[in-house]
């Protein structure tokens, strides 16, 4: 350079020693400023590798988290599934023991409904056998009573008589509470009794009950009314001779030859809702007839027996089809003539010729004209009259009996004579006695014959002409 001096060596080494320094300040800051950017580097990985390891660790963690939680939960589920199999297992075995229970405790209801319907059957068949043990079961030993009866029949006469039995029969076994009401003929030692049948609704109407399945009830087995037909039949036929044969025991043989026993219910008609009280059956037997039935025999058939002895039996008693009875207890007794009385007119002591105007005027004012009056001959007074109200023809014969002593069958076979002979299509017997069981069996088998005893005659007379009549037994001499 111009104008400049040289350097001298030292110059020039100085500043190349300067240099040589400030090259390796340099290098040697360089050197530290990589060494610096190294360890800043390093560090930088060491905090990535930590920050990668802790990431590491934790994505370890959070599997070995999950994989504890899947097990947890595997093992919860593995518990729970056996908690409900076991819940199930209860729920089963509980409802199996219900059903059990259940199955147990229907089988028991069932039982006791079969056990109730056969209780129930039981009870049917009990009554339905109490039906049918009146006879056997009928009081026996009753004879020392004649003693009593026959007392009250010398004290009391006829009505106390009757009053006596009355009372007697009342006590009786199956009769308690029939409410016996007695007459006593003596002409016609004739007994009567009418009695109180049994309802009709005594009779179950049910013949069994049983269990049905299919309802899970008991349920009732109706009887046919065919059945209840023949049970209450056999009941009134029963309880009929029952009656009869406490009137044998009690009474004297030479008290009472003739029992007459009516039987009525007591009901409401159906077609006016107002009560009846019909005759069902009526008896009327001698005596001896009576005493040869074997009641205690067990093959006796009741309804048959009636009809052996020409009973008259209701066909239709539960229909309350009523039967005409032979005799009428409350026309048997008779008016008192005693001192102090209403003037009574004495049937048997009448004359002849008063007994025939008397018998003429009752029919008269009973509704029957054109009376005619053939010659009689056998002590009474026979008639042929007409009514306009008699179904065929309106001719009636008319046969008057002044008798103390029972009408002979034959004389009403006589009457049914006299009818063909006047073309009669009915017939009626008057009498002031009584007639035989004979008369009314015969009387029933025409069917057209009516038969009017002292008692019935008594009524009418006292009905038609307003008059009391009495039948002594005293007779006049030209009767």
């Amino acid at each position: 350079m111009a104008g400049s001096k040289p350097k001298g060596v030292a110059q020039q080494l100085f500043e190349a020693q300067q240099r040589r320094a400030a090259h390796k300040a340099a290098l040697e800051k360089a050197a530290r400023a990589a060494q610096e950017k190294e360890k800043r580097a390093a560090a930088r990985r060491e905090e990535a590798a930590a920050r990668q390891a802790q990431r590491a660790a934790e994505e370890s963690a959070k599997r070995q988290q999950a994989s504890d939680a899947r097990q947890v939960q595997q093992v919860l589920r593995e518990l729970e599934k056996r908690e409900t199999l076991r819940q199930q297992a209860e729920a089963r075995q509980a409802l199996v023991r219900e059903r059990d229970a259940a199955r147990d405790e229907k089988a028991r209801a069932v039982q006791r409904l079969k056990d109730e319907a056969a209780e129930r059957t039981r009870e049917i068949e009990q009554r339905v056998a109490a039906i049918g043990g009146v006879l056997t079961g009928r009081d026996r030993g009753l004879e020392p009573l004649r003693a009593d009866t026959g007392a009250a029949l010398e004290s009391g006469g006829a009505d106390g008589f009757a009053d006596c039995v009355s009372q007697i029969l009342a006590e009786r076994a199956f009769l308690r509470r029939a409410h016996p009401e007695v007459a006593y003929s003596p002409d016609a030692r004739r007994l009567t009794v009418a009695v109180d049948l049994p309802r009709p609704e005594g009779v179950p109407s049910d013949r069994a009950f049983r269990y049905v399945a299919a309802q899970e009830a008991v349920v009732a087995i109706p009887r046919r009314e065919a059945e209840t037909q023949r049970v209450y039949r056999d009941a009134v036929a029963r309880l009929a001779l029952c009656v009869a044969d406490y009137a044998a025991a009690i009474t004297a043989p030479e008290a009472v030859e003739v029992i007459a026993v009516n039987g009525h219910v007591r009901a409401t008609d159906p077609a006016t809702g107002r009560p009846v009280r019909p005759c069902l059956v009526s008896l009327l037997v001698e005596r001896d007839a009576f005493e040869l039935v074997a009641l205690d025999e067990p093959s006796l058939d009741p309804v048959r027996c009636l009809a052996h002895l020409r009973a008259l039996l209701s066909d239709d008693p539960l229909g309350l089809q009523p039967v005409i009875p032979f005799v009428d207890p409350g026309l048997e007794r008779r008016p008192s003539t005693e001192a102090g009385a209403a003037t009574v007119l004495d049937l048997t002591a009448m004359d002849p010729y008063d007994f025939e105007r008397l018998i003429r005027d009752l029919f008269l004012a009973m509704g029957f004209r054109a009376w005619k009056t053939p010659d009689s001959r056998d002590g009474g007074v026979d008639a042929v009259a007409v009514r306009d109200d008699i179904a065929i023809g309106g001719v009636c014969v008319i046969q008057a009996k002044r008798y103390t002593r029972t009408v002979p069958v034959e004389a009403v076979r006589a009457l049914y004579g006299t009818m063909q002979e006047h073309k009669a299509y009915t017939g009626l017997v008057v009498t002031t006695s009584s007639f035989g069981p004979a008369s009314h069996a015969f009387a029933a088998e025409v069917g057209r014959i009516t038969l009017v005893d002292g008692a019935r005659l008594r009524a009418l007379i006292k009905e038609h002409l307003g008059v009391d009549a009495v039948v002594s037994g005293r007779r006049t001499a030209t009767s």
